[in-house]
């Protein structure tokens, strides 16, 4: 009787299995959402964009991107954590969302176990700004007006807590400064902020920025880069100001915890086709990105190590992220 029941219990075992890998063999069979935690308009929503259209055609399936705005990432990021665990719901992660664990009171998400990581398939640099009416066009003229001005020079970030936020507030630390963070809802509407004069200066990742750059209607003060920038070699990078000072950024897809492994190995198989693409390869360039790929778990790692620099970065500046 006993082997009768283990036999059976074993059969069973067996059938369930087989009717797991089954059920999502199919995979995708509707469409998916990519949720993407800024406005329109800047680099991280023109990378989700690239993504989903050629993700789409690997997959056969419709990938629609959803802004969800606000909060320096985490309402996007709260939406994603709370969806179900299927694979439909996919969140364009980047390295501020990393950093909300860092905000004074901690964060309702944590992306080293509140996410499934799929793949990092993009590095960026930030950049400072200056607008048209600051009154400084160099770094050092910015930092000697902030000086002399404590408070009044105000520059915008794409959100609080932001890695922009936090490299804004680790400048004004390592140079002895005080400014005003005045975080808006996305890159788009933090430069149209710069544009209009509501703030002096802007922390933002490059690309979305580059035309405005270009065409003389901002200034651009330095980058954030361990090298100068490919795009503006003419350009100083921060650290030539503030020797060690350097900063870059990371934009990569996850999802909901507890998606199954398969659903996770077959989008990091599709992403891999899609990154390895030239005609995305050349797209991500022109958005002044990177080009990467990773696997799950060097991704997880990656996401790690950056909430450990700028959890270092916040500590030993005093910093306070509300």
């Amino acid at each position: 009787m006993t082997n009768r029941r283990n036999i059976i219990g074993a059969g069973l075992a067996v059938s369930a299995l087989m009717a797991t890998g089954t059920a999502w063999a199919a995979y995708p069979d509707r469409p998916i959402r990519l949720v993407v935690p800024y406005a329109a308009g800047g680099s991280a929503d023109g990378m989700a964009r690239l993504v989903a259209q050629h993700l789409g055609d690997h997959l056969g399936q419709s990938v629609i991107v959803d802004n969800k705005a606000g909060g320096g990432t985490l309402i996007g990021a709260e939406f994603v954590k709370a969806a179900r665990p299927d694979g439909y719901t996919l969140f364009l992660g980047t390295s501020s969302t990393s950093m909300l664990m860092l905000r004074k009171g901690g964060s309702p998400v944590d992306f080293r176990k509140d996410f499934e990581p799929i793949m990092a398939f993009a590095e960026s640099t930030f950049v400072i700004l200056a607008g048209p009416a600051a009154p400084f066009k160099t770094l050092p003229e910015m930092i000697a007006y902030a000086r002399a001005n404590p408070g009044k020079v105000t520059y915008s970030v794409p959100g609080p807590g932001t890695t922009s936020h936090l490299l804004g507030e680790y400048l004004s630390s390592a140079a002895g400064i005080k400014m005003m963070a005045v975080p808006y809802k996305g890159g788009g509407p933090a430069s149209v902020g710069l544009l209009g004069g509501e703030v002096m200066a802007s922390f933002d990742g490059i690309g979305p920025t580059n035309p405005f750059i270009k065409e003389g209607r901002v200034t651009l003060l330095a980058t954030s880069g361990g090298q100068r920038s490919l795009v503006f070699p003419n350009s100083p990078m921060i650290a030539e100001t503030l020797p060690g000072l350097e900063a870059g950024g990371w934009i990569g897809l996850a999802a909901t915890p507890g998606t199954p492994r398969e659903v996770i190995d077959r989008l990091h198989a599709a992403m891999t086709a899609v990154v390895a693409k030239p005609d995305v390869r050349e797209r991500t360039l022109s958005l002044s990105l990177k080009p990467m790929s990773s696997t799950a778990a060097e991704y997880t790692r990656l996401i790690a190590g950056e909430i450990d620099k700028w959890g270092k970065v916040v500590r030993e500046s005093n910093l306070v992220i509300e």
